[in-house]
């Protein structure tokens, strides 16, 4: 298949979803559907950006180049009768609206296969249910977006419930069920669905994202929570000078530094150890993390690791010229500090060369 047909055949799929599929808002349900609402004002922070309005943001991120940042509306509702999409972790109504507050970070209609929501096989579930995937599961989204929503169904209106499924098209990974055992309500019990059906729920806990699109931000109470949860229960050494190297993926080679070795060199004097995450455990992360004094690193879901840190020094790399400001925000909720270098590539995902002389003068910074 050329690149046009695949091109071709896009564009025809992105026509069929919009045709097909539409989108409502949670407030735009009918009140039939809808239950209690719960809102978390203890979750509500705002915080000063004032240093991103100098930044040349990705276009789509703008929409949060402000002087402040301001947490979304945290809350958990109770819906009655909606739809399941196990393929893609998400709700819809009985015409195949998407419901708009269960997709975590992009909105587009064309990213989703609308032959999905055409399968006739429907199964009803009675019992009362909730969720924590998104359409997203990266490393990224999973510690940034989805196991947060998990902090609400800790909430105590929900202990009094004898058991709350919540459902998954397929099993925990390692790296979730790590999470699940720390994180999950007592009273809650994951529930494998079949991704190859659709599902009507009688009764489901709605929890909502407490991110927003290009934004890391945490709340500080849900911060303190997931520490305790999951962090060694020792104090912090603060000794470790990361230096996280990019390999090739399933993915193949994408955002790996070309001069790698030549740059990890110029930054051994300053006291980094380079270290390829993908060959440790969760556990070994968390620590090594967890007792970290600086990160360096190009822009990827290694970073959202500096949840585990405190206050530490963040040096992130970009092969473009403009940035995606996930991980300035997630530094914000942390009170990191945040510095960030620009390459001159095209795209996001490409290769590029770091400029070293560059990056010592940040690093001078640093120290």
């Amino acid at each position: 298949m050329t690149k046009i047909q695949r091109k071709l055949i896009k564009s025809i799929q992105s026509v069929l979803s919009h045709s097909l599929l539409g989108s409502i808002s949670l407030d735009a349900l009918e009140s039939s559907s809808k239950g209690d609402c719960h809102y978390y004002p203890s979750l509500a922070e705002s915080v000063s950006t004032n240093e991103v309005a100098s930044m040349n943001l990705l276009p789509s991120a703008r929409a949060i180049q402000k002087s402040s940042y301001a947490t979304p509306d945290i809350f958990t509702l109770n819906l009655q009768n909606i739809y399941f999409c196990p393929e893609y972790n998400i709700l819809h109504t009985e015409v195949r609206q998407i419901i708009e507050e269960s997709i975590s970070t992009q909105r587009e209609l064309n990213q989703f296969d609308f032959k999905v929501f055409y399968q006739t096989q429907v199964e009803s579930i009675s019992e009362v249910c909730s969720t924590f995937r998104s359409h997203k599961n990266g490393y990224y989204h999973t510690l940034i977006d989805n196991l947060p929503r998990l902090y609400l169904l800790n909430h105590p209106r929900y202990r009094d419930l004898d058991k709350i499924n919540i459902l998954c098209s397929s099993q925990p990974t390692q790296v979730e069920q790590f999470y699940l055992d720390k994180l999950l309500p007592e009273n809650a019990k994951i529930i494998l669905v079949d991704p190859q059906k659709r599902y009507c729920i009688k009764n489901l806990i709605f929890p909502s994202f407490l991110s927003r699109r290009f934004s890391g931000y945490l709340p500080s109470e849900y911060l303190r929570w997931f520490i305790n949860k999951v962090t060694p229960q020792r104090p912090r050494r603060k000794v470790n000078r990361i230096f996280i190297s990019r390999v090739a993926t399933h993915k193949g080679r994408q955002r790996c530094l070309l001069n790698e070795d030549t740059l990890f060199e110029a930054l051994k004097p300053y006291g980094f150890e380079r270290y390829v995450l993908e060959r440790m455990s969760i556990e070994e992360q968390i620590a090594l993390f967890y007792d970290a004094e600086a990160v360096v690193a190009a822009h990827g879901a290694g970073l959202a690791n500096t949840i585990f840190s405190q206050e530490i020094k963040v040096l992130e790399l970009f092969p473009t010229t403009f940035i995606l400001p996930h991980y300035y925000f997630l530094a914000q909720s942390l009170k990191h500090y945040y510095r960030y270098w620009c390459a001159s590539e095209d795209g996001i995902y490409d290769n590029f060369k770091a400029d070293i002389s560059d990056i010592l003068k940040i690093l001078d910074d640093f120290n």
